[in-house]
């Protein structure tokens, strides 16, 4: 049986996130809504499926530590929806979220929300792109450095042989692009909701070997893309990174980095 919209959750030891990113999950009245919730660290989250309506719980013989990419994958082989939409543990969907996106994401295929980058405690670092922006470009991929998350049709063309997301750093941005690229030149971005997505008390962007291995998967990714008009794409983000690596300021986030140098452009350009 047939949903309209299967939410697909990665779950690595999510307990204590996980609770908020299902609370903002808001239903619209006549909308049949399963969530999938992805287990990859072993634990049981059993559960969460006795305390949330709607939720379905995927452990295939307690999967552990395969990494977000194959957790997805796991999650989206699992889901029945006609549509299909992301939301990690740790994350959340601003109010009305599902009402605003699910509508467009029919007409045109896909549609997008806002990333809205809060530090641990919820504070806002940064929203991308900005304000008064109503459809989002490949351009954005590459300027933001940030991770968009679409609602799109279950049909859309599959990433790799195992599912649409790679097995690598920033396959959520990798599948984004390919969604986007399906819907069009452009896509629906819905700026009266965001994904929130909040950052924890560490990042992996400030751990040692990060560079180097957001690096090696980006190459992989325009060699996917060469023979198409999204081709040099990750190289711009893989200068973004490496700017991020040379420029930032001890303990700074690639976010706020990102939100920091945006400012410093902007106000350059005022003067």
């Amino acid at each position: 049986m047939t949903v309209d919209l299967s939410v697909i959750i990665p779950v690595f030891h999510a307990q204590e996130t996980l609770p908020r990113a299902l609370a903002s999950i808001e239903v619209p009245a006549g909308l049949t809504v399963e969530i999938i919730v992805s287990v990859d660290d072993g634990d049981d989250y059993g559960v969460v499926a006795r305390d949330w309506p709607g939720v379905r719980v995927i452990d295939e013989g307690r999967q552990v530590r395969t990494g977000p990419g194959p957790a997805r994958n796991r999650g989206f082989a699992a889901a029945k929806g006609q549509f299909i939409a992301y939301l990690d543990a740790d994350d959340a969907w601003s109010p009305g979220y599902i009402a605003a996106l699910f509508p467009i994401a029919q007409v045109e295929g896909c549609a997008f929300a806002p990333t809205v980058i809060e530090a641990h405690d919820g504070t806002e670092i940064l929203r991308v792109p900005g304000q008064g922006q109503d459809r989002l470009m490949l351009s954005d991929f590459a300027r933001w450095g940030a991770s968009f998350h679409p609602m799109h049709a279950a049909g859309l063309p599959r990433g790799t042989a195992d599912g649409p997301f790679w097995n690598a750093p920033a396959q959520d941005v990798m599948h984004a692009v390919e969604v986007f690229m399906a819907c069009g030149l452009t896509a629906a971005l819905v700026p009266e909701v965001s994904y929130r997505l909040r950052l924890g008390d560490s990042t992996v962007t400030t751990a040692a070997d990060f560079s180097d291995s957001l690096t090696a998967a980006y190459a992989a990714y325009d060699e996917a893309l060469a023979d198409t008009w999204a081709q040099t794409l990750f190289a711009g983000k893989s200068a973004l990174n490496d700017r991020y690596q040379s420029e930032r300021i001890t303990g700074e986030s690639f976010y706020a980095f990102v939100a920091r140098i945006n400012a410093d452009e902007a106000s350059a350009c005022t003067h």
